[in-house]
């Protein structure tokens, strides 16, 4: 017979009666809470039904059993025992804390907050009411009121380390990254072994541009918890932010190691091959992205930039409109395409494409010279023009676009204002002047320019 069976058929023997209390509840407690500890909740929902056939009236023994409900995630049965245990002791703070808790965890904040303020007006000095009250905020997506409680709460507990933990989720949410990072910090001096904290705390610093300092965040939380592989994928996000793209190749090799089915890290491989000009390495890895992820234009956007930079133009042109097709309003997988389509002297179809991406960003003005240099090849002076001056208005300091300008008043046969255009480049960077490479029919400009000075 095992311990429930001597509970149940040996009742009388196990609980000892007396004059104050009607039965030994100490060594029932006892037994009852080692059993939650161990994470042991329905032996634990067992004995506390035995102990209230013996004390019916007891609210901390309702207590008990709506914190063994939770831990069975019976939250629905939980509350009742709850508003038992109100019912017999209504002055018990802890209980609508509890409570709160509860609700939180079946989404049901608003009502969750109430029993936290309830839990306030009996214990106004509480921090974890305040504490919990910050989290059913922060689910509700109000976080400033969060951020007000979770204040409050380390106004009375300055040592509560999940308090600034939260505070720095917040500042982060709120894009106050300073803050974020102050609180972040706090929380590791209390708890220096906390992954996640370090982890945030990299990803708070990388997005204030501070990437030696995200890496080194994301070294303690690897040192804290090995197989941690977001770390290893962030820490390579960082890498190759900074330029590092085979340390970024590292990161996240190991974070694919851990978590094979990630598309996004063999994506970021792939993309770093390609910045390292490596891009029969690239193709790949974008393959294997897409092998997880299908419906991921980006990597289709890449597969089609490394076959570009390839020369092999109709690969290239393939995956662009693969891309297109999972997401038609990809500026640059438009522009891509137009570029492809243009070196394939499709230029009907390229100016189509150009227009496309100028349809989804007007301003864009790589996309209105480009355009721009196609009307000028086909002969559409006056379209191309206007074109120049777009992008002229949209970057007066631009040279190139200058260059161009100057060429076609060239093909015009109008040499002053060509002249006149490529001094306005050489005005706003001398060193062209010298160093400008100049090819075929430019060299009688070069010579007219000489003999102007």
């Amino acid at each position: 017979m095992n311990f429930f069976d001597d509970i149940e058929y040996n009742s009388d023997d196990y609980f000892k009666y007396d004059d104050m209390q009607g039965y030994n509840s100490e060594s029932t407690e006892e037994k009852i809470n080692q059993l939650c500890d161990e994470g042991n909740f329905e032996d634990a929902l067992t004995l506390v039904d035995v102990a209230l056939n013996h004390s019916p009236f007891s609210a901390d023994l309702f207590h008990k059993k709506a914190l063994i409900l939770d831990g069975l995630g019976k939250y629905d049965q939980s509350l009742t025992y709850y508003d038992k245990a109100i019912s017999l002791n209504p002055n018990d703070y802890e209980v609508y804390i509890n409570k709160g808790i509860s609700l939180d965890s079946q989404g049901n904040y608003d009502a969750a907050i109430m029993c936290y303020n309830l839990a306030l007006n009996i214990e106004s000095k509480n921090s974890e009411a305040y504490f919990n009250k910050g989290i059913s905020f922060e689910r509700c997506d109000d976080f400033e009121k969060a951020i007000d409680c979770f204040k409050k709460c380390i106004e009375i507990n300055s040592e509560h380390a999940d308090a600034y933990y939260e505070l720095g989720y917040c500042y982060d949410f709120l894009e106050d990254l300073f803050s974020s990072v102050e609180s972040y910090e706090k929380h590791i001096e209390l708890n220096p072994f906390n992954s996640n904290a370090w982890y945030n705390l990299g990803i708070v610093l990388s997005r204030q541009g501070k990437f030696m300092k995200a890496i080194e965040c994301y070294e303690y939380a690897l040192n804290i918890r090995i197989n941690f592989a977001s770390a290893y994928y962030n820490c390579g996000n960082s890498y190759a932010s900074l330029g590092m793209f085979q340390k970024s190749i590292e990161y996240y090799l190991r974070s694919c190691e851990l978590n094979p089915k990630d598309s996004y890290s063999y994506h970021n491989i792939a993309n770093s091959y390609f910045e390292l000009d490596n891009f029969s390495e690239a193709i790949p890895y974008f393959r294997k992205a897409l092998k997880l992820n299908s419906e991921s234009f980006d990597s289709y956007f890449g597969l089609g930039s490394c076959f570009y930079n390839m020369n092999q133009y109709e690969t290239a042109l393939d995956f662009f409109k693969k891309g297109l097709e999972i997401n038609s309003h990809h500026t640059q997988l438009w522009y891509s395409r137009a570029d492809t389509e243009y070196a394939m002297n499709l230029l009907e179809e390229a100016n189509a494409s150009y227009e496309k991406v100028l349809e989804l960003e007007p301003d864009n003005f790589e996309a209105i010279f480009d355009r721009g240099c196609l009307q000028l090849d086909t002969y559409l002076f006056d379209e191309a023009l206007s074109s120049f001056n777009r992008v002229i208005e949209l970057k007066p300091d631009w040279t190139e676009v200058y260059y161009e300008k100057a060429k076609l008043y060239f093909l015009l046969e109008d040499m002053d204002k060509a002249v006149e255009t490529i001094e306005k480049a050489f005005t706003i960077k001398p060193e062209d002047r010298v160093d400008y490479n100049l090819e075929n029919d430019w060299d009688k400009i070069i010579e007219f320019l000489v003999n102007r000075q």
